[in-house]
């Protein structure tokens, strides 16, 4: 899941263009790696902590990590309690929330809640990489991957990040262009956790500027070692398209019982339109290979595609679904908001939300502790961005916190103190 990521002058120039570590020796955990959310059971106190950007209706525009302890209901503003930063992708581990700048060398700053409540820096800044990708192992570490898309640099760094010591703990590399077995490269759209390796969904494309991918009907999965963070192999099917989008952290979760879905929107890219229809499937638990007996046929089920999903609990994921025919990829088409049970086979559109313009890259949403309440991010048709309070049980959902004179909501967690 996700958290990452997961808008200003470099969100614009990524739209043009276009949240799992654990201890060496431990064995493979049936259990889906803990994301950071949830209230944890340390401490008594938490608070919600968001990522905006401002308009600039109150001076000069900026992007601000802002806690509040009720997101439910109210008014946000960055006046007063929001911190400036320059980061823009954000990862919650060893509750602290850490930002990563969009730049050469991913200069990295951890947040914390000190004892009052208020947010402050945790350490230093530790200097990483161009980070595309990122995602949490186990609870005390997070992996990131450089950004690569172009065969002129198709060499990639997976690197491993020690939540706890503030460090870069290890790395290793890989050639995009070598692992698809075709003329195209690879470009990664997330990670995820999955037993003792870790799981990278990705795309495919020539890596030449102005040509575009021949290949939309296929779904592929790079498997990586842990904590060497070596390519092993790569898991493919031809049943549905490719997994996630660019830098949309989302699209393969591991659930309760081991196994593993992923999910395609099968959209295609560019003008090419993938033939296949938009689906989830499966990775049988201790297999690496997609399993043949399970295919959720989303466009069967709905009469649209599945464009985005976080997973819940239990085998529910909190996804929207594109409701016309137009789909997008960072950015681009219109949703609205479902309740996927990926055991039983079944979609439940949440009411009390409205259809929306999806937002760019990935879903806003953070899942309470006791997977009962779940937070979602949008923008209504007005311009203003509400955070809407979601109930899982009832999928319905209602109008929570405004964000006032703000123009992006990236990020979305919880922190104790």
């Amino acid at each position: 899941m996700f958290i990452k990521r997961q808008s200003s002058t470099l969100l614009m120039g990524l739209c043009v263009s276009a949240v799992s570590i654990f201890s060496a020796g431990c064995s493979k955990d049936d259990k889906p790696a803990d994301n950071g959310g949830g209230n944890g059971g340390g401490t008594t106190k938490s608070k919600f902590v968001f990522v905006v950007y401002t308009d600039g209706s109150g001076g000069e525009a900026g992007r601000y990590i802002v806690p509040v302890e009720d997101a439910t209901k109210g008014t946000l503003t960055t006046t007063g309690v929001g911190v400036e930063t320059e980061a823009y992708s954000f990862i919650r581990q060893d509750n602290k929330l850490f930002g990563i700048v969009y730049a050469a060398q991913g200069p990295t700053t951890p947040y914390k809640l000190d004892a009052d409540g208020k947010l402050v820096k945790a350490a230093a800044a530790i200097n990483t990489e161009f980070t595309g990708i990122y995602g949490t192992v186990n609870k005390d570490a997070y992996v990131g991957g450089s950004v690569n898309r172009s065969k002129e640099s198709s060499v990639a760094t997976l690197y491993r990040f020690d939540a706890v010591g503030n460090k870069v703990a290890g790395r290793n590399t890989v050639d995009l262009a070598k692992i698809t077995g075709t003329e195209e490269m690879a470009v990664w759209n997330g990670l995820t956790q999955v037993g003792n390796k870790i799981y990278v969904p990705y795309s495919s494309t020539p890596g030449v500027s102005g040509q575009n991918t021949k290949y939309v009907d296929s779904t592929w999965i790079a498997v990586f070692s842990y904590p060497e963070l070596a390519f092993q192999k790569v898991i493919r099917d031809g049943r549905t398209g490719f997994i996630g989008n660019w830098f949309g952290m989302q699209g393969v979760q591991q659930t309760e019982d081991g196994d593993v879905y992923a999910w395609s929107t099968a959209g295609g890219s560019g003008t090419l339109k993938s033939t296949k229809h938009s689906a989830i499937i499966r990775i049988k638990k201790d297999t690496e290979v997609f399993d043949q007996s399970y295919f959720f046929d989303i466009e069967a089920a709905t009469g649209s595609k599945l464009a985005r999903g976080e997973y819940i609990a239990d085998g529910k994921f909190l996804m929207t679904i594109y409701a016309t025919n137009e789909t997008g990829g960072v950015s681009g088409g219109r949703v609205k908001l479902a309740i996927v049970d990926v055991f039983r086979k079944t979609v439940t559109y949440v009411s009390g939300v409205p259809e929306h313009a999806q937002m760019s890259y990935n879903m806003k949403v953070y899942v309470d502790a006791d997977k009962k309440t779940a937070y979602y991010v949008m923008k209504e048709d007005s311009g203003k961005l509400y955070l809407y309070v979601i109930d899982v049980a009832g999928a319905s959902g209602k109008q929570g916190v405004y964000f006032q004179g703000i123009s992006d909501v990236t990020s979305i967690t919880k922190l104790n103190y």
